[in-house]
């Protein structure tokens, strides 16, 4: 009874070890895992890469091919934008990565290179995308390639080396198959510096404001594909000839800092800022006047695109742009000086005859309220003596003062026929004593302080 209790057991414990390796070889077969390091003698086991065998050129643009040994379920991808590019033309080259079992810890990576071919580094970068149903790590790198010259050239993609986790030292290598091109030669009579693009684009032109003696600044893009530095600055040397009148320098040349300006062009696409210093003359243009036109600018270039490039050449092209400056800031002090002079002389002059316009009504003024305080004084008078006494006092405080005057000189002062007429009176009623005639000395009061004269006391 123990026996077969045993056998049991021991039936049923084969069965779970079935069931478990049954279903766990799905899983294993589905995603690629990592093998552990084998060891030997404690340590892992040193494996030696020898040099590897390329495989042989292929005109393929998209090609999985390559020799050497990669990591298990590990894809790598080529792919040659142009097989057939024009000379100097801007080619781009793709290499992609795919790690499904993300087993990989670090890639080293190097551009392609060749006999006449140019390359620089686009971008390098790392994310996961999803390929049928699955995540998947994904390693994308980018190269602008030119081949510089025509006939066959090959371009060879660097050997790959991979490091996995888990693993202290790497055993998988791979070389891409390398491609073979068939560059289509240019014109030997162009020059190198002409580039090859399919469209070429002089953007956002602006001058800065400009004055008399003090440098400016002309700035403008370039956009294109397969643009350098040194290709622009010549370009640009033999379109510039500096009109009358100002001075423009070497341009200070450099990648811009917002790309987003070649969006349009695609991955290739590259924008310059190009910045000129601008010196206006202190003496002016041509004619005398502060004013000039910047030259056109016509730069060639070779659209890969023709039938037969370079036999036709292309311009990107941009008008002629009219500018005015100001003076030198002395000489606009002295034009702002000029300027306002009339007014300031106007404005003064103004004053001065507001001036003398309040001068002559205080005056007046003045004047009036003395004279009517006189003729109030001269009417207050009680008897012909207080009033002759009162008229003796007015007429000593005019502006001229007449002391005791006979008739012909206040008659040669403007004295009214009846105010003259009024004194003789109040000269003979001031001798009358008590026989005054109350009458004829108010009418004769009256009289003077009525007509006296008011220009008397201006």
């Amino acid at each position: 009874m123990s026996v077969m209790r045993v056998a049991r057991r021991f039936s049923i414990l084969l069965l779970a070890v079935w069931l478990a390796v049954g279903i766990s070889l799905p899983i294993s077969a589905d995603i690629p895992r990592p093998d552990r390091d084998r060891e030997a003698t404690g340590f892992a086991e040193r494996v030696e890469l020898g040099p590897i065998e390329p495989l042989p050129a292929t005109t393929e643009p998209v090609s999985r091919d390559g020799a050497g040994r990669l990591p298990r379920g590990v894809i790598v991808e080529t792919e040659v934008a142009a097989i057939d590019p024009v000379q100097r033309q801007t080619v781009l080259v793709t290499q992609t990565i795919l790690d499904p079992a993300r087993q990989l810890r670090g890639v080293e990576v190097h551009r392609p290179e060749g006999k006449g071919v140019d390359t620089q580094v686009l971008e390098a970068v790392q994310d996961t995308v999803e390929i049928d149903g699955r995540r998947v790590v994904r390693r994308h790198y980018r190269w602008a390639v030119q081949a510089l010259r025509g006939g066959e050239v090959t371009l060879a993609f660097q050997r790959i080396d991979f490091d996995l986790v888990g693993r202290a030292q790497s055993e998988y290598a791979w070389v891409p198959v390398a491609r073979r091109l068939a560059v289509e030669p240019l014109p030997a009579h162009l020059p190198e510096y002409l580039p090859v693009t399919p469209a070429l684009e002089l953007r956002d032109m602006r001058i800065g404001e400009l004055v008399a003696g003090e440098p400016g600044e002309w700035r403008f893009v370039v956009v294109g594909e397969g643009l350098s530095e040194k290709a622009l600055e010549q370009l640009l040397r033999a379109q510039l000839i500096a009109p009358t009148g100002l001075r423009i320098d070497e341009p200070a040349i450099r990648l811009s800092p917002d790309q987003t300006r070649a969006e349009s062009l695609g991955p290739l696409g590259d924008a310059w800022e190009v910045r000129f210093s601008i010196l206006p003359a202190v003496t002016g243009g041509g004619d005398g006047t502060r004013e000039a036109r910047l030259p056109a600018l016509k730069l060639p270039y070779i659209d890969p695109r023709t039938d037969k490039p370079g036999s036709v050449i292309e311009y990107a092209r941009s008008e002629a742009h009219a500018v005015r400056w100001q003076a030198e800031p002395a000489e606009r002090r002295l034009d702002v000086i000029r300027a306002a002079l009339p007014w300031v002389l106007a404005g003064l002059a103004g004053l001065v005859l507001l001036g003398l316009l309040a001068r002559t009504g205080f005056r007046w003024w003045r004047a009036r309220r003395t004279w009517r305080r006189a003729q109030r004084e001269l009417r207050s008078a009680a008897d012909p003596q207080a009033l002759r006494e009162r008229l003796g006092r007015v007429l000593a405080a005019l502006p001229q003062p007449m002391v005791s005057p006979v008739r012909s000189v206040l008659l040669a002062r403007g004295a009214p026929t009846d105010w003259l007429d009024a004194r003789s009176t109040l000269e003979r009623l001031r001798f009358a004593g008590d026989e005054t005639d109350e009458q004829a000395f108010r009418a004769s009061r009256e009289t003077l302080a009525r007509s006296l004269p008011a220009r008397w006391f201006r």
